[in-house]
């Protein structure tokens, strides 16, 4: 079980249940007073896009391929004017990506630069990129999807 929290300097947490036996105790510990202080390294790790620790071993690569990767947000010069629907019809979340030609539903990851994180195709980009092998990368803002540019990335497609 892991829970959501908003990204200050000290985090409170509340009516949090460490249920799973095999669960960290160094990551969260629940006082008698069910409200705990993390601060420090910890919160640096908590305020990074986590996902789910996996019980099983990362998904096995089907295919590596070459992909010129880009980044976009939602603002309405980068997407349609819906911009947080993707084309898939769900909302956007760090974890979407874009492509013209993938199908919907391609699974992805990019381990040089971001691990085992997977990405799932449930976006497209502009028709002028038809054809074109372009992975487009959601992220939260425009300053975020900025930095990470365009660059050439070896992808696991899954």
């Amino acid at each position: 079980m892991f829970a959501l929290v908003a990204i200050n300097s000290i985090f409170t947490i509340k009516e949090i249940s460490l249920a799973t036996p095999d669960a960290d105790p160094s990551v969260v510990a629940v006082g008698s007073t069910g409200a705990t202080m993390l601060e420090g390294a910890l919160v640096a790790n908590l305020a990074m896009p986590q996902t789910a620790y996996a019980k099983e071993p990362p998904a096995k690569a089907v295919a590596v391929a070459k992909f010129m990767a880009t980044g976009y947000s939602s603002t309405v010069d980068q997407t349609d004017d819906t911009p947080f629907i993707t084309a898939s019809g769900s909302n956007v979340r760090f974890g979407v990506a874009a492509s013209n030609i993938l199908p919907f539903g391609t699974k992805f990851r990019v381990p040089k630069i971001f691990g085992n994180q997977i990405f799932t195709i449930e976006d497209r980009m502009s028709p002028r990129y038809n054809g074109q092998k372009i992975v487009d990368i959601w992220f939260e803002n425009h300053e975020q999807a900025k930095q990470f540019g365009k660059k050439l990335v070896q992808m696991e497609i899954l």
